[in-house]
């Protein structure tokens, strides 16, 4: 009877952390759908406060998933705990696995954007030049990726007014937005 009583408790633990964890990563996919929707710059153009709401998925990611990930490792401590020595469902681990090195991408993927800086103004085109098969123009020093049409009709030692985006962690490396002529 006891034995059946501690098995039944430890198949309860295993359905929790894994209900914790299956939570964590949809709260961790949600804030990121979220932020990668609030990204959007024609969302923002359509609509700026459907562009804004579309945050709140990310907003409530930032609170909500440190808590569900205390309470999945709280679970799994005490399902490991009460399982004692048992050999691993290797189904399980590999779901398990899989499930944490997503969630392990998508923050790594959300830290990096978070770098992100948009640049915006009247720039000299310095240099403009073709490595492989990418254009490239040279704005105050960073190497801004073009495409072949923007490449063409730019022309060296003019003004443009031009935006684009450069990530903190890699300052000299950046991909155009927009730009038109200075008249």
């Amino acid at each position: 009877m006891r034995i059946h009583i501690k098995q039944e408790n430890i198949k309860r633990l295993y359905r929790a952390q894994n209900r914790a964890l299956y939570w964590l990563f949809g709260i961790v996919c949600l804030g990121f759908l979220g932020l990668q929707l609030g990204r959007i710059q024609a969302i923002a153009d359509f609509n700026y406060s459907l562009h804004e709401m579309m945050y709140f998925p990310f907003i409530f990611a930032l609170f909500a998933a440190p808590i569900v990930f205390v309470i999945y490792i709280f679970l799994l401590c005490k399902f490991l705990l009460n399982r004692g020595k048992q050999k691993a469902n290797i189904k399980t681990g590999i779901t398990s696995i899989f499930v944490i090195a997503s969630i392990v991408v998508i923050i790594s993927i959300t830290i990096h954007q978070s770098y992100e800086v948009t640049t915006g103004g009247v720039f000299e085109v310095e240099e403009k030049f073709r490595e492989d098969r990418n254009y490239y123009l040279v704005l105050n020093d960073k190497k801004i990726k073009v495409s072949s049409e923007q490449f063409h009709l730019v022309e060296k030692n003019q003004q443009y007014s031009i935006s684009f985006v450069w990530n903190k962690r890699t300052p000299n490396i950046g991909e155009l937005e927009t730009i038109e002529p200075v008249k």
